[in-house]
């Protein structure tokens, strides 16, 4: 395996710079100009301790977000058609579900976060959740399963590219909190590690398919579409944390 993937990647992958970077520039200001990654959320997890209700009203909301999210990519990823494409979106799937049974699923992980702070989550599928949290579920089922799979991957680089300031703020906020352990933390500390992995192949997935005009303002629409239901999401969770 560790020899016929780089020559797979060599061969199939077309880079489309003319659209492609420029795109991927774009989405990264579109992000910036958001104000995503300096939300209300951040703000009050980081400087003030929760009680246990409403540590678990909170994430459970949190937890509904990234325990759907690796099967709308998987659903994008067969949607595509373009292998090298599929390809870079199946190994986020496998990272997100654990790397081929190494280790855990990632909501799995962040199930062990939770009772490392005595909270135990209930299973999302029994949960009425916030306005906001359905919002957010429903539209990114609705761009990974529904829209077109361009606009998706606009979607999908602002999910990965905002994820690494969002694992270190709520890494600042949960390290408020008694009682863990480092291994209870494994959820943050495997995201700083990977994040970028992820950027990079949904980076790679863009230069590949971005070769129109056209195809390069669906991806901008996708980024920007998404970045409003993460905007209404964290400040739904802001109201929960000050309820």
């Amino acid at each position: 395996m560790s020899t016929v993937m780089p020559v797979l990647e060599k061969n199939q992958g077309t880079t489309h710079d003319q659209y492609g970077t420029p795109t991927i520039e774009k989405i990264q200001q579109l992000i910036t100009d958001s104000g995503v990654n300096k939300n209300s959320f951040y703000a009050t997890f980081k400087t003030r301790r929760l009680d246990r209700n409403t540590l678990k009203r909170v994430f459970q909301q949190y937890y509904y977000y990234i325990r759907t999210f690796p099967q709308f990519l998987a659903g994008l990823s067969g949607r595509v058609g373009n292998e090298f494409v599929r390809m870079k979106l199946a190994r986020t799937v496998v990272s997100e579900l654990g790397d081929n049974g190494e280790g855990k699923p990632h909501f799995e992980m962040f199930q062990d976060v939770m009772r490392a702070v005595d909270v135990e989550l209930d299973d999302w599928t029994s949960v009425t959740h916030i306005e906001e949290a359905e919002a957010l579920v429903s539209g990114l089922r609705r761009l990974f399963l529904e829209k077109s799979p361009e606009r998706a991957l606009g979607a999908h680089y602002v999910i990965e590219e905002f994820g690494f300031p969002m694992i270190v703020a709520l890494y600042e906020g949960f390290n408020q909190y008694d009682g863990w352990e480092h291994e209870d933390y494994s959820y943050f500390y495997l995201h700083l590690l990977i994040e970028a992995n992820h950027v990079d192949w949904i980076s790679d997935a863009i230069l590949e398919s971005c070769a129109t005009a056209d195809i390069a303002i669906e991806m901008q629409e996708g980024a920007e579409e998404v970045l409003k239901l993460l905007g209404s999401f964290w400040r739904g969770l802001d109201r929960l944390a000050k309820q």
